[in-house]
């Protein structure tokens, strides 16, 4: 498993403006797309399951070779549809609070910088998102708890973003990965003899 490097991405201070953002050009990455197959996706689904599933046992469980399995993940790898990363629960970390920030735009010329700044340095602000509708901005922010995170870095966000709406999460209902991948796969091969060597 390859660790991934904690480093943060700047956000062109060009593209900080509501008014640069089109639909078509929004959505261009996504036309970019891997053809899998449906033993890529059922590849995604084992490994999804079980990160630490070794090749083997998903060679005996789908009946391919193993060499096969080894040779889809890594053009998988290098196609960038399969990413290795490391969850983490922050809580036991002592970082209690985790929240979702939205903004509508920034405070006014000037700021745009400002803020893209403070969402490439903060190391709080772990993941930022640009997008098109009720927010123009949309950032998963951790700390120790609510109090330190309202003082530090909501404080700092407040100046700059306008609109600023904070969300905190209380409970993680689902992540499941797996059975939308199944839902691709069973969508786009519906007659596949594969389907009964998937793995339960």
């Amino acid at each position: 498993m390859s660790w991934p490097e904690h480093q943060p991405h700047s956000i062109p201070t060009n593209i900080l403006k509501r008014d640069n953002i089109k639909p078509e050009t929004a959505m261009a990455d996504s036309e970019k797309t891997f053809k899998a197959d449906e033993l890529d996706l059922l590849l995604l689904e084992s490994l999804v399951q079980d990160p630490e599933i070794k090749y083997k046992e998903i060679a005996q469980a789908l009946h391919v070779d193993q060499r096969t399995v080894a040779k889809r993940i890594r053009t998988l790898s290098k196609e960038g549809v399969l990413k290795q990363a490391v969850e983490i629960d922050w809580a036991k970390l002592g970082l209690g609070a985790q929240a979702y920030v939205g903004s509508t735009t920034v405070r006014g010329i000037g700021y745009a910088r400002k803020l893209n700044d403070l969402i490439s340095t903060d190391p709080r602000i772990v993941k930022a998102h640009e997008t098109l509708g009720t927010f123009h901005y949309f950032m998963e922010v951790i700390d120790t708890d609510v109090a330190e995170m309202r003082d530090s870095v909501l404080r700092d966000l407040d100046p700059l973003a306008a609109d600023l709406t904070t969300s905190l999460v209380t409970k993680k209902i689902k992540q499941d990965y797996r059975s939308l991948l199944r839902y691709i796969r069973e969508t786009r091969f519906p007659r596949s003899r594969l389907r009964s060597q998937a793995l339960p």
